[in-house]
């Protein structure tokens, strides 16, 4: 049997389709079709019913699927252990959010480069948890700490989150006429901003899924984010402020308020209503996780030293 047939059958479980399964295979479908055939003749198992495009597994492949998943978790464990451990050379896949990618590791690539010429850096922007089992990517840089018990998770550090507004928005616009800019993709903070929102009354004058937009938005007066400091900082026009005094926030680690202005541990959404304060800035943890096995490849902790670098550098970071 050809140990790469189990692979073609886990992927075409997952996909359903010859097309999908080769789209992601990188293959011709007809290779597709093959390798599973061959399979299910050296089995001598039915494993699929062909329904129409879709590929449904029988009640004879479900059993063997789980198996199969098992296997190419210990085929990816061999490849890994395979690879010249003690190399500071070769490609390493961070995985990261799109936006701390784009303005904390992108600006440090160049010392990147210079402190490890040999080693091909790919970036992925994803807010999704990398399959790190699978080799999705060899470190996942995440805000919420993963609940794979077998992951190697590290605290970076914390992204503190504010309310920032144009400087002139705070000056030119009447305390009645404030609105808030709305982020979606964050639950945390949409849960926050909601809450804050119907304690003060306010009104959304924009929102996105999107943090960019949701900053260039408050770049352009149309009302107050909540944005993370290693954001808002690159652009000297935005302003943290207190939107419920409509007060700028001058000095932003030393300030404290009767508005508990910033809360000790980041509160969830299910603590956030209408009644408790709602607080004016909160931390969240980065985490950095690995999978067991590449924590053992010099190249992969040589990265991973130089991300926590990048964090320890990272102005609004604890």
């Amino acid at each position: 049997m050809h140990w790469d047939d189990l692979a073609y059958f886990v992927c075409l479980v997952e996909k359903q389709t010859l097309t999908a399964c080769a789209e992601d295979m990188n293959v011709q479908h007809s290779t597709v079709a093959r390798r599973i055939e061959h399979l299910e003749q050296t089995l001598d198992v039915n494993l699929f019913d062909r329904l129409g495009k879709r590929y449904v597994l029988t009640i004879e492949g479900e059993r063997l699927y789980h198996q199969a998943v098992e296997v190419k978790k210990e085929m990816v464990t061999f490849q890994r252990m395979a690879i010249d451990q003690n190399a500071l050379q070769g490609k390493v896949v961070v995985s990261a959010p799109p936006v701390w990618a784009n303005e904390v590791l992108i600006p440090a690539l160049a010392d990147f480069h210079q402190r490890l010429p040999d080693i091909v850096l790919a970036l992925s922007g994803d807010v999704s948890m990398s399959n790190l089992h699978q080799r999705e990517a060899d470190i996942a840089i995440r805000t919420r700490r993963p609940t794979q018990e077998d992951l190697v998770i590290r605290t970076l550090g914390s992204s503190t989150y504010r309310f920032y507004t144009h400087n002139k928005y705070l000056k030119d616009t009447r305390p009645e006429q404030w609105q808030l800019i709305e982020f979606q993709a964050n639950a945390r903070v949409l849960a926050w901003s909601q809450a804050f929102m119907q304690q003060q009354d306010y009104t959304i004058a924009f929102s996105t899924n999107d943090l960019y937009m949701a900053c260039h938005a408050a770049r352009q007066k149309i009302g107050f984010a909540l944005l993370p400091d290693f954001l808002a900082c690159q652009y000297p026009e935005l302003i943290a402020v207190d939107p419920i005094n409509k007060i700028p926030i001058t000095t932003l680690k030393a300030h404290s308020s009767a508005n508990n202005y910033a809360a000790a541990e980041p509160l969830q959404p299910e603590q956030l209503d209408t009644q408790s304060p709602i607080p004016l800035a909160q931390s969240y943890p980065l985490y950095l996780v690995m999978h067991p096995d590449v924590r053992r490849s010099a190249r992969v902790r040589a990265v991973a030293d130089w991300l926590i670098d990048c964090s320890n550098r990272l102005e609004g970071f604890a």
